[in-house]
């Protein structure tokens, strides 16, 4: 059986996050604390997502509910207390007959213990829903950090971007002024501006709709402010395809719920072959009626019968067909697990990849490009086309990195959920190596 690394959250704060609504609307520093600059970062993010995630507290007390299952499923049934009268004797000349039994039914040795052991395995099946939930929250919440962490990004890169044309303008205007320049070098930089504003709008548009994504996520109000994302950071390296390979087998909770899946189902099938055999109910009693006081005292043993063995061996047959179809389910899922690994670490690499590329080589070249036709435009040397086309391919390519560098931020995260758990532990190889 697996052992699951995850560490458990209290769910108690989603209460207080659902009371606290009413007394007004809760500030994320409330519950994640000031961070440095008061910047929101990914884990942050990740770990009041846990705490406020409503349905993370429900399949929570539903995996609760599942262990309360265990110790009922494991013992015998109440026994039975009967008082019985003849109510006409009851005159002055003889005591008022009685009768009293106790009973207690008692099933085939090994029953309970079969019970026992599959609410003990549904159980665990339930816990590894939570963790499973978990991760799937955990990666959501990284996601909605990325894209948070990209629309701000963008807004800065055309607040940049709009500096930059503002000061062309003024060049443009210039020159035109002094019959350097065409009238449509003033025109052509003014619709590109106009053009840049209209690109913050849908901007602005993006981020309020992933602002209330996460506070969709935090359990709060779509509008409710949020601190701005810290920086997404490269990590060096990746951990090797088998590495990440055995974490997975070793700790996923869709394999471990299988596992527990598997082991309930032979339980009940340890359970489907003890009902061929009889249970047993054993009792106790005093009967007055009997004149004799020796015969008032008595014990008594019944059992049933199991002579319709058809619905026994259908019970059985059952509860093998869903022991394979489970055993079938972890090989499909084992192999669709490790496909997903296997695309999700390429995926990592090459957005790695790409942000080395757009960082060491097309950025300094779009920024050298753009210097250079300004630097001709306002020497006379060169057209003002070419310097608007610099300026829209230097826009294109900050934004491009912008954007490779939140894919590479949610795909890792798509990674460890893959792996479930973080992989900065994991064994490492160069960061050339796929």
């Amino acid at each position: 059986m697996r052992t699951l690394l995850l560490p458990r959250v209290c769910f108690g704060i989603a209460l207080s996050l659902a009371t606290g609504a009413a007394l007004g609307e809760p500030t994320l520093e409330q519950y994640a604390g000031h961070s440095p600059d008061n910047q929101l970062t990914a884990d942050t993010l990740a770990a009041l997502v846990l705490e406020a995630n409503p349905g993370l507290a429900a399949i929570q007390a539903a995996a609760e509910a599942a262990a309360f299952r265990i110790g009922p499923a494991g013992s015998l049934d109440d026994p039975m207390l009967s008082y019985g009268v003849a109510p006409l004797t009851a005159n002055g000349d003889r005591n008022l007959n009685q009768r009293v039994d106790f009973s207690q039914k008692i099933p085939w040795p090994g029953t309970l213990a079969a019970r026992e052991s599959a609410a003990r395995y549904d159980a665990l099946a339930a816990d590894s829903d939570v963790d499973a939930l978990r991760l799937r929250v955990i990666a959501q919440a990284k996601a909605a950090y990325a894209e948070w962490w990209f629309v701000h990004t963008a807004q800065k890169i055309h607040h940049a971007t709009q500096a930059l044309l503002d000061e062309l303008v003024a060049t443009a205007e210039t020159r035109y002024a002094t019959g350097q320049a065409l009238k449509q070098d003033v025109l052509s930089v003014e619709v590109e501006r106009i053009d840049l504003d209209n690109q913050l709008l849908r901007l602005d548009k993006l981020t309020t709709t992933v602002q209330a994504r996460i506070n969709a996520l935090l359990n709060r109000s779509p509008d409710a402010p949020l601190p701005a994302a810290a920086p997404i950071t490269l990590r060096a390296d990746l951990p090797a395809l088998e590495a990440l390979n055995n974490l997975a087998l070793t700790q996923h909770p869709d394999l471990a719920k299988l596992d527990a899946q598997i082991l309930a189902s032979k339980s009940r099938i340890t359970l489907a072959e003890k009902a061929f055999y009889p249970n047993f109910q054993l009792g106790v009693g005093y009967n007055s009626l009997w004149d004799n006081a020796d015969k008032r005292p008595f014990l008594d043993v019944s059992i049933n019968l199991p002579l319709d063995q058809s619905k026994r061996r259908s019970e059985h047959n059952r509860a093998q067909a869903e022991k394979r179809r489970t055993e079938w389910t972890l090989v499909e899922r084992r192999a669709d697990l490790l496909s997903e690994i296997t695309r999700a670490r390429a995926e990592v690499f090459e957005a790695q990849s790409s942000l080395v590329l757009y960082q060491d080589r097309l950025i300094p070249l779009a920024t050298e490009y753009l210097e250079a036709t300004v630097a001709g435009y306002q020497s006379g040397s060169g057209a003002f086309l070419n310097v608007i086309t610099a300026e829209q391919r230097k826009l294109a390519t900050e934004l491009a990195l912008a954007r490779v560098r939140a894919d590479y931020m949610r795909r890792l995260a798509e990674l460890e959920r893959s792996v479930a758990g973080s992989i900065e532990t994991v064994e490492t190889t160069f960061s050339g190596d796929q």
